[in-house]
C-alpha cells in the first residue's frame, strides 16, 4: 500500500522568533525553554534549553523516555562528565537520569524520544565530550557516493532505528529535487547556510521540521556549505518524487 503524501507542511524558523518560557517541573525544572516541536499530546519532542550559571537540576530514577542532548554553548556536567560546546549525551529509557549541572551557564538542544517511552530501551548511554570526534562517513544514497559530505552518526536506537547525526554539507551543494521520509526529520543549523527551497534559508540558529511522508526539498542547496544537527524518530530513508 502506497503511503499518503502531503506537501508544504515543513516548518522552518529562527529560534530567536520564539520567546523563552519557564519549563516548569520535572528534570528540566529551573530551566528556560523554547519548544521546537511538541507532539500531538502536548509533550515536548525537542526543546532549546537555557541554563543559568549555577544551575543544579534534579536527578530522575529510571527515565521514562530516552533523553538526548547537544550542547550549543557553555558547559554542563552530567553524571560527573563535563561537556562543552559540541558535547552530546544520550540516557536511554529505564536508566537513571543525572541532574543537569552548569557552573557557567549553557544552552543545549534536548530531545525526548517518545518512541522509547514504556519498557526500558536496549540502547546504551552515550557521553561524547565532542561529537566532532566521531569518525565521519561519506553517505551513499541510491548507490551514489556523496563526496564532500560527512555524516557522523552520534546515536542510533537498536529497537526503533531512531538516530541523531551531525551532517556536513559541502559548498555548492544542489539537491536532487522533492523527496520524503517515512519518519519525522528535525534539523538545527550549527554553521553555514542551507536552503530547503528558494523561499527559505537555514542559517545558524534556524530549526526545520519535515513531517513524516511530507514532500519537501523542492530546491535543496547550499552556497557556502553547512553543518547541521539532524534527528529522526525512526529508521530514516529518502524517497524522491519524480
Amino acid at each position: 500500500m502506497l503511503p499518503v503524501l502531503s506537501h508544504n507542511l515543513s516548518r522552518c524558523f529562527p529560534v530567536t522568533d520564539i520567546p523563552w518560557y519557564d519549563v516548569g517541573d520535572g528534570w528540566l525544572s529551573g530551566c528556560d525553554g523554547k519548544t521546537l516541536r511538541a507532539l500531538d499530546d502536548g509533550s515536548m519532542r525537542s526543546v532549546l534549553i537555557r541554563l543559568q550559571p549555577g544551575h543544579a537540576g534534579v536527578a530522575i530514577d529510571a527515565a521514562s523516555s530516552t533523553v538526548q542532548g547537544f550542547v550549543l554553548s557553555g558547559t554542563i556536567t552530567l553524571g560527573g562528565t563535563v561537556l562543552v560546546a559540541g558535547g552530546f549525551f544520550v540516557i536511554p529509557s529505564g536508566a537513571d537520569l543525572p541532574g543537569l549541572v552548569s557552573e557557567v551557564g549553557a544552552e543545549l538542544i534536548v530531545i525526548f524520544d517518545d518512541a522509547a517511552i514504556g519498557p526500558a530501551s536496549s540502547a546504551e548511554a552515550v557521553l561524547l565530550t565532542s561529537a566532532y570526534d566521531v569518525e565521519p562517513i561519506v553517505p551513499v544514497i541510491d548507490g551514489v557516493r556523496l563526496d564532500g559530505f560527512a555524516r557522523r552518526v552520534l546515536w542510533e536506537d537498536p529497537d526503533t532505528g531512531a538516530d541523531t547525526r551531525l551532517l556536513t554539507v559541502p559548498a555548492g551543494f544542489e539537491g536532487k529535487g522533492p523527496n520524503w521520509h517515512p519518519v519525522h526529520e528535525e534539523i538545527f543549523c550549527l554553521e553555514g547556510d542551507i536552503g530547503p527551497d528558494d523561499s527559505r534559508l537555514i542559517v545558524p540558529g534556524t530549526y526545520l521540521h519535515n513531517p513524516a511522508y511530507g514532500v519537501h526539498g523542492y530546491h535543496e542547496h547550499s552556497k557556502g556549505g553547512a553543518t547541521i544537527l539532524e534527528w529522526h524518530d525512526g529508521r530514516w530513508a529518502v524517497n524522491f518524487v519524480s
